[in-house]
C-alpha cells in the first residue's frame, strides 16, 4: 500500500530535495479529462516552483520519502560507517552504479556512497594518487544531498552536518 502524506508534511522528493506538502488537492488536467487527486509540493530551495504528484502515479509517489527521524539518522550514519560497500574496479559500471543511487536519493545509500568514495580515497593518498575527477563529482554531490536532507532532519547549518556525521562515527 502507498504511503499517505497530509498537508504540512515535509518530504524529500527525489534531487527537488525537502518539499513542504502544501495542499491535496483535485484537479483536471492540463483542463482536460477527469479531475486527479494530486499532493502540491513547494521545495524550500525553490519556494517559487511548484511540484505536483498525483497520487495514482507510482513511479511519481516512489520519489517522495517521509523524512528520517533524527534517531533514524543516526543510526543510518553508524551503519553507513560499519558497513563495506564494495569499490567497483570498472570505471563504467562504478560510474552507473554511483549515477543510480544519486538518482534514488535515498539516504542510507547516499551515505555508504560516501563512505565508499571516501575510504576509497583514503587509500589512493596512502599510495600517492587521487580519486578519478568524476568519482570527486559523484562524492560533491552525493554529500550536498545529505547535506540537505540532514540539515532540515538535525536543525543544523549545512555546513555543520559533516561535522556531526565524523563525530557520530568518531572520527
Amino acid at each position: 500500500m502507498a504511503e499517505t502524506f497530509q498537508t504540512g508534511d515535509y518530504v524529500s522528493y527525489s534531487s527537488s530535495g525537502i518539499c513542504r506538502i502544501d495542499d491535496i488537492r483535485q484537479e483536471a488536467p492540463a483542463g482536460k479529462g477527469e479531475p486527479k487527486t494530486f499532493y502540491i509540493l513547494k521545495p524550500l530551495a525553490d519556494p517559487g516552483s511548484t511540484i505536483f504528484v498525483p497520487t495514482t502515479n507510482p513511479v511519481l509517489l516512489a520519489r517522495m520519502k517521509r523524512l528520517p527521524t533524527q534517531e533514524d539518522a543516526d543510526a543510518m550514519i553508524l551503519a553507513a560507517g560499519q558497513e563495506e560497500k564494495p569499490w567497483i574496479d570498472d570505471r563504467k559500471l562504478r560510474i552507473a552504479s554511483f549515477q543510480s543511487i544519486l538518482k534514488a536519493c535515498e539516504l542510507k545509500e547516499l551515505l555508504g556512497l560516501v563512505t565508499c568514495i571516501y575510504r576509497k580515497g583514503q587509500a589512493l593518498t596512502a599510495q600517492g594518487k587521487r580519486l578519478a575527477a568524476s568519482d570527486e563529482a559523484v562524492l560533491r554531490r552525493a554529500e550536498g544531498l545529505i547535506e540537505n536532507e540532514l540539515s532540515f532532519v538535525l536543525g543544523l547549518q549545512k555546513d555543520q552536518v559533516g561535522v556531526y556525521i565524523r563525530e557520530k562515527l568518531g572520527m
